[in-house]
Order: structure tokens, then sequence, then C-alpha cells
């Protein structure tokens, strides 16, 4: 299994299953982008162009990874798992679903969709108690997927 568990994840409020990006983790990255690029145009402004026109360069990384994570998303729709990143969506029908496994290792829990081929999907790491909310609430989805009102 790849390493690609989430650990700035949570549980969206209200029915059904939605991930969402924790609000500390939006802040700091965010406050990162802007120090990074107050920092570059300090330097740049102070003389030092190969500084400055580094930090600018890492400013940038930041910003693309902050969109990167904000574009990063897991929801229950329509009998199926969708997972929504900046390079496309990976739809896993219900019916592929074998179960949501967790796990402990070095004093974290994870929690991974488990498919009927065999394959394990990353979900989530961290805090125990959530990371069993999480699993537990796209189980029951996965068992009972909500109705769709047209």
């Amino acid at each position: 299994m790849s390493d690609g568990f989430r650990r700035d994840l949570e549980l969206a409020p209200g029915a059904g299953f939605r991930l969402r990006r924790r609000v500390s983790a939006r802040i700091l990255s965010l406050l990162l982008a802007i120090a990074a690029v107050g920092w570059g145009a300090f330097d740049l402004a102070a003389g030092y162009r190969l500084v400055g026109a580094g930090t600018l360069a890492l400013a940038i990384a930041f910003m693309l990874q902050l969109t990167q994570a904000e574009l990063d998303s897991w929801r229950f729709q329509r009998a199926q798992a969708v997972h929504r990143t900046w390079r496309g969506e990976r739809r896993i029908e219900a019916r592929r679903i074998a179960g949501v496994q967790v796990e402990f290792v070095q004093g974290l829990a994870r929690a991974w969709i488990e498919l009927r081929d065999g394959e394990q999907v990353p979900l989530v790491e961290g805090n125990e108690a959530e990371v069993r909310r999480i699993a537990e609430r796209l189980a029951s989805v996965v068992r009972d997927p909500p109705e769709v009102l047209h």
C-alpha cells in the first residue's frame, strides 16, 4: 500500500460522507505562503536578488501545494466513493468495496478502503477517535448508500 494517507482531513458535518481539510491546515498553508512572499519581496528590495528569487520560488511552491491540498477531496455520492485530486477524479463503486480497515502504526491510526480485488486505497491517518469516526461513517454509507432524490 502506498503511503498516501492524509493527516489534514476531518469528517465534514452533516449526513453522508465527506472529508474536508482542517481549518488549522488551511491557515498554516496560507501563512507559509504569505510569509514566503513577504520575505522574498524584502530580500529583493534589500538587493539580495538570488535569495529573493529563491524565496519567491518557495512561495510559489507553497501556493501550489495549498491549491493541490484544497482540490483533494473525498465524498460518497451515488453509491460511489469519489476521490478528487488536481490530476483528476477516481470513482470507486460501493459494490467493489470489501470494507474500510483501520490499523495502528507508531502511535497513529490509519484508515483505508479495501477493495474486493485486494487493492488498498489510503484515506486518513491521525488521532484514533477521529480516524475511527471517519472509517465508521464511510462503512455505514457503503452498507446503506443514501437514496438520491430527483
